[in-house]
């Protein structure tokens, strides 16, 4: 996966001082989802697009407890030097309270440990906890722990664009640090979903962005 100068009167304006409905923001992106076309420029010189998808999906059981929960499928497709390559994740989520009951991809399973719900509303610069949960190597009892994935969630502001961010950090079993990553879509007040999106990604040195704006 995977900032400009501005001044005088090209400068963005600021955003408006409020609170942003950003658990609405939440629910909209599980439940209604959404799709973001991103361009960035790899450390080699080479443009490259990034696409962000969220689809909802119906109700099933999270393949390591069984238990029904509702779906969103993440779906990350990365073009660049005339290839294309897709990674889809379903996230299995409670659909009263969007606690995650964990998620799913290519037959490996991240099961939660903790939920922390987000407010009801909140400030630019305010962000907090969000999930953690353990990395598996298969979706069944007998599967081991090889990592460990956290989430928080950020209010942010970048160029005058309201963005609610998904902040991953990654780590092996031996709690070293893996790689982060931070995925952000532009939100309203009320929380309704924008088109405006950013992505960035760190691992080994080196990081990656992307975004439309």
């Amino acid at each position: 996966l995977l900032a400009a100068c501005g001044g005088g009167d090209d400068a963005p304006p600021a955003p408006p001082a409020a609170a942003y409905a950003v658990t609405a923001a939440q629910r909209h992106l599980l439940t209604e989802g959404g799709a973001w076309s991103m361009e960035g420029t790899l450390p080699t010189g080479e443009a490259f697009t990034i696409a962000m998808n969220f689809a909802p999906s119906t109700a099933g059981p999270f393949p390591r407890t069984g238990a029904t929960a509702a779906r969103s499928v993440q779906t990350f497709t990365l073009q660049a030097a005339g290839q294309s390559d897709s990674v889809a994740e379903t996230i299995y989520f409670d659909p009263a309270s969007l606690s995650f009951f964990g998620s799913e991809f290519s037959g490996t399973c991240n099961l939660a440990t903790s939920n922390a719900p987000l407010p009801d509303s909140a400030a630019i610069g305010e962000g907090g906890a969000f999930f953690s949960g353990s990395d598996l190597d298969g979706c069944t009892v007998a599967s081991s722990t090889v990592g460990t994935t956290t989430i928080g969630w950020s209010l942010e502001t970048d160029a005058g664009v309201v963005l609610l961010c998904w902040n991953y950090v990654f780590r092996d079993a031996a709690g070293t640090l893996d790689s982060t990553q931070s995925s952000c879509v532009e939100i309203a007040v009320d929380g309704s979903l924008g088109a405006r999106a950013r992505i960035g990604v760190s691992a080994l040195g080196i990081t990656v962005s992307a975004r439309n704006f």
